[in-house]
């Protein structure tokens, strides 16, 4: 009698859900559970570590006024889990956690789960064929895991950072950082600084702005392009056609998914997507004008190329710049006192309370897990992307000498949207983990040529995108004005194009043949197949793509 082959290990680090953007934002753990179940039913043993108390990661952590998706919600959720119920377009705080808690519930992830769990770092051993993982509780305990595979579902935006402005400490009053919002603290008749104006900075003013006796001044770096956010809700007769009409939910989610992925065409330089960027921008710089106060204008107009930075949804806050008691100020902080804020023109502003909307630390895990990661030549994933002058990676989910070890927002992963990227990384890597097991592999890892001409087309392509332009500092490009390393520069359709079909002729594969010997290197093909679905879809896939890059280049 053959002897039973034990499930393959697999630890998820980062059990949270992603915010798309707002994000980091790690829907990630949950959907890649979701993923390998379906996939390898019983034969995968998976295990989530999440260094909170309990799962839902930035929505979770998420409570500030106003939090919510920014990337419509039909998109948003799992294509394999469509919600017929959602309340609104663009759905809130709330109803986004309760979805992806239903989701743990009906795949019984919760019991993988383990809490209280911050990744130190990991090592690969050749010998084992296994990853030896480090943890530390919060109350300073550490502990050991091992794996057969290790994925990265750390979402890219989850540690606050707020900047080191001197005299930071002295400050009397209360201040936070936006994403970890005190809400027990009454905020009628406060003097209150709001530092940044990204994401959650715009959803935050105009829903504190109507508090009684509430005074608020907004510190502008940058301008930007800003979208209205034409939130609405759901009637029940849609709710009734997205229950029971057959594929209704689908296509209604198709459409959406459409309109962004085209939209992302005019990040080409092509003369098509030139003339689709301007015609775009022109639109929005009126609604902007339109808008805001005209005192705002010079701070709030931006002077580089629509998307060369994220375009941002307005749901209010250019509204908000019309009340008396919201003011907006685009002098720089150069101290922080004990009373308030000082400003480079000399102005000392008072305030009782400091919210600091001023983004994330991406250094560590803004494109996967690499600080204290160690691959099978003991050299650290860190290391490794320092030498590159920027991370890179195969397909943005494994790095050459990095055995089964696969990052879901890996470099250059995101195409078209965060909530879309992750959806289809999570299903392409899920593939990768179920053809270890179903070939008897002990570990896959990309060839390094293979690798190296990937990302040679790769970013021979980024250059012909206003992703790289010279106007821009963002934190996406290696310390801020190098190689693009977050974006792929692709549309949503390119990336599912390039992720339907594994090849596995880019892929080192070993085995081990005699238990207890040294794994051996075996060659790897992709299955001839004369399926017709299967060749109609390479020949659409390659057309589509070829038409994506006559239009965008």
């Amino acid at each position: 009698m053959a002897k039973q082959r034990r499930a393959i290990r697999v630890a998820v680090v980062g059990g949270g859900i992603s915010k798309s953007f707002l994000s980091s934002r790690s829907q990630c753990g949950i959907a890649q559970g979701v993923r390998l179940r379906e996939q390898l039913g019983k034969n995968v043993e998976i295990t989530i570590y999440e260094r909170a108390t309990e799962p839902g990661g930035v929505w979770r952590d998420s409570t500030w006024p106003g939090a919510g998706v920014d990337v419509k919600i039909a998109l948003y959720q799992l294509y394999s889990h469509l919600n017929p119920n959602w309340s609104e377009v663009w759905a809130g705080r709330d109803e986004v956690l309760a979805y992806w808690n239903r989701i743990i519930d009906q795949h019984d992830l919760r019991k993988d789960f383990v809490f209280d769990a911050s990744f130190i770092g990991s090592t690969w051993s050749t010998s084992s064929q296994s990853h030896t993982l480090f943890f530390k509780r919060a109350s300073g305990d550490k502990f050991v895991a091992e794996a057969d595979v290790f994925i990265s579902a750390a979402g890219a935006l989850n540690t606050p950072t707020i900047p080191k402005v001197p005299g930071i400490e002295s400050f009397k009053g209360l201040q936070w950082h936006s994403s970890r919002w005190q809400n027990e603290v009454d905020l009628r008749g406060k003097r209150v600084a709001v530092v940044g104006t990204g994401s959650s900075g715009i959803q935050v003013v105009p829903n504190i702005a109507g508090l009684v006796g509430i005074n608020i001044t907004q510190f502008i770096r940058s301008p930007g392009f800003f979208t209205p956010k034409l939130n609405r809700k759901y009637t029940w007769w849609e709710k009734f056609v997205f229950r029971y009409v057959p594929f209704a939910a689908r296509l209604h989610r198709w459409w959406i998914f459409y309109q962004y992925d085209v939209a992302t065409w005019a990040k080409g330089t092509g003369a098509k997507a030139n003339l689709m960027r301007e015609n775009v921008a022109n639109k929005l710089l009126k609604y902007l004008h339109d808008t805001a106060p005209k005192e705002y204008h010079h701070l709030l107009t931006p002077h580089y190329p629509l998307h060369c930075k994220r375009v941002a949804y307005n749901a209010g806050w250019l509204e908000s710049l019309h009340r008396p008691n919201v003011h907006l100020v685009g002098d720089a902080i150069t101290a922080v006192t004990p009373d308030g804020l000082k400003t480079s023109d000399g102005t000392e502003h008072p305030f009782d309370v400091i919210v600091w909307a001023t983004g994330f630390e991406v250094s560590t895990t803004g494109v996967g897990l690499n600080h204290g990661v160690y691959g099978e030549e003991g050299k650290e994933l860190r290391e490794v992307w320092e030498e590159q002058q920027g991370a890179e990676a195969y397909l943005a989910v494994s790095v050459p000498k990095f055995p089964n070890y696969f990052i879901i927002l890996g470099p250059n992963a995101i195409s078209m949207s965060w909530g879309y990227t992750l959806g289809n990384q999570t299903e392409f890597i899920a593939r990768l983990v179920r053809g270890i097991y179903d070939k008897n592999l002990s570990s896959i890892a990309p060839k390094t040529s293979v690798t190296n001409e990937y990302n040679r087309v790769l970013h021979d392509r980024l250059e012909k995108t206003v992703l790289v332009s010279s106007a821009c500092n963002a934190w996406y490009k290696y310390k801020g004005t190098g190689k693009v390393t977050a974006p792929s520069g692709l549309c949503g359709t390119e990336l599912t194009c390039r992720t339907r079909e594994i090849k596995w002729e880019d892929w080192e594969g070993r085995k081990v043949v005699v238990p207890g010997d040294k794994a051996e290197l075996v060659e790897l093909t992709t299955p001839a197949t004369w399926n017709p679905f299967t060749l109609i879809a390479r020949r659409i896939a390659k057309g589509l793509e070829a038409h994506i890059l006559e239009f965008t280049t």
